[in-house]
């Protein structure tokens, strides 16, 4: 490791393009914190996403810190330090009762399994640390003492002229890391940027490499991915450049189905940015149609696609190590996204497919069917035969109608009880035959009628003495 020295500083700050912007907030907290380092004679800069949202007048108090000083002397400087990830130089401060993480510059040296460096060596250069970053508008430091921006790779022309670019040879830097090839195509979705044509081109050459990466590094940076506002620029990228075919080829299955991948793509930008779940499922949602197609006698095509697609995401989710809930969800609304409805449908019917999908989720299906029809015709509807369906589900459930069991007036042990129902899989049955009767007709909800109408069950399915039940009334 390097000494410092009046001399290496000198020729340091050469290196450096500094630039001192206009009215960047820093909080006092963070300027105090910083002055501890500079009192003990060490530089700490804020890095990486932080000052790039600086610099785009956008937000984001989560600070990532670079230092010159060695994981011991920060630990030196504080009374309470947490070595988090000290064989890489990253350790916690708590400070003021707040954790902040900071990194002692670095070398990396060799990346012979494309995801991690083999050897990490620590130096006093901010510039050896910012050279070793993926991309330029990622490679810039800011001061938080003074507010001076150091650029020595040009991030902030690349930001100003909306350009995604690598610091040094796009093959080179993906070599290293192939994840760096997907954090590419999140940038460009995320910033709507347009890559340079070496960073596509090292991609295309590359590609084949990402299988190295973990799915929950991949998986981590589709969900930022999915949050921006057109995903598509992403999904679509990562198709032209062979990174789709390598992570989730089932989706380019879709390309034997003309216009399936675009009608998927443009179906994810068509649902609501915050709700991940529903990018996913709009996704998602028709991939087991080329394993389904063919003609029925109707002349109906892609017959059972739905149940097809929802195993097909249930795959591909758990691949990608998503948690179960998530998962599950989305593949519940891939599972139903075919549903009937027209106005002349009776509130029973209506009442049936609200109990079938669920009340938690009968509202993002509607959802759903409303991206999937933006999917095809390029727009979201402002009049549809889904907004009168909304409404009419609406005044259902504000009726607190019947939807599930646990609506019923009675419960398993009641019909055990009183109805002459033994115990077992049967209470199950009858209550479930108990709220089809009742999602006909809701005035059938009350104790008396339902365990009568449970005895008639019993008499005639189960050979039991329907005075039994009677008497119990």
């Amino acid at each position: 490791m390097a000494p410092r020295g009046h001399a290496f500083f000198v020729i340091d700050s050469f290196l450096l393009l500094l630039y001192h912007p206009p009215m960047i907030h820093i909080p006092p907290r963070v300027k105090r914190f910083a002055g501890h380092f500079h009192d003990a004679g060490h530089e700490l800069y804020i890095v990486g996403g932080a000052v790039r949202d600086a610099l785009r007048k956008e937000r984001n108090s989560d600070y990532d810190f670079a230092t010159s000083a060695t994981p011991q002397e920060v630990m030196d400087l504080f009374p309470r330090v947490i070595p988090t990830g000290i064989q890489h130089g990253t350790v916690t401060v708590m400070f003021q009762g707040e954790p902040y993480e900071v990194t002692t510059y670095r070398i990396e040296h060799g990346y012979s399994d494309s995801r991690h460096p083999d050897a990490v060596s620590f130096t006093r250069s901010l510039h050896e640390d910012l050279s070793r970053r993926d991309l330029t508008i990622n490679a810039m430091a800011l001061d938080p003492r003074t507010g001076t921006v150091v650029d020595p790779f040009g991030g902030r022309d690349d930001l100003r002229d909306r350009r995604i670019r690598t610091v040094g040879s796009a093959r080179e830097r993906f070599s290293e890391d192939a994840l760096r090839m997907v954090r590419a195509v999140r940038f460009t979705t995320t910033l709507r940027f347009d890559p340079e044509p070496d960073v596509e081109s090292a991609i295309i050459v590359l590609a084949p490499t990402v299988a190295a990466v973990s799915v929950e590094r991949i998986a981590a940076e589709f969900e930022k991915m999915m949050r921006a506002e057109t995903p598509s620029l992403g999904w679509m990228m990562l198709w032209r450049t062979g990174l789709l075919a390598k992570i989730i080829p089932e989706i380019l299955e879709s390309t034997a189905v003309d216009g399936l991948v675009e009608h998927l793509f443009r179906s994810c930008d068509c649902s609501p940015p915050d709700q991940p779940h529903l990018r996913w499922a709009a996704l998602l949602h028709d991939i087991g149609k080329p394993r389904c197609s063919g003609q029925d006698k109707r002349g109906q095509h892609f017959i059972g696609h739905d149940e097809e697609s929802a195993r097909m995401a249930e795959t591909l989710l758990q691949r990608l190590r998503f948690p179960k809930q998530f998962t599950t969800r989305v593949v519940h609304l891939v599972r139903h996204h075919m549903f009937d409805y027209s106005p002349d449908y009776s509130d029973s019917a209506v009442r049936r497919l609200i109990a079938r999908v669920g009340v938690d989720a009968i509202h993002d299906l509607i959802r759903l069917r409303r991206a999937d029809t933006c999917g095809k015709s390029g727009h979201l509807p402002t009049h549809s035969v889904m907004d009168e369906l909304q409404d009419r589900i609406h005044r259902i459930i504000a009726a607190n109608a019947v939807l599930t069991r646990s609506d019923l007036a009675v419960n398993g042990k009641d019909l055990m009880q009183y109805a002459n129902i033994p115990a077992g899989p049967v209470v199950g049955m009858v209550l479930e035959e108990l709220l089809e009767t009742v999602l006909d007709d809701p005035e059938l909800n009350t104790r008396e009628r339902l365990l009568s109408i449970a005895g008639t069950f019993a008499a005639q399915r189960l050979g039991r003495d329907p005075q039994e039940s009677k008497s119990a009334l």
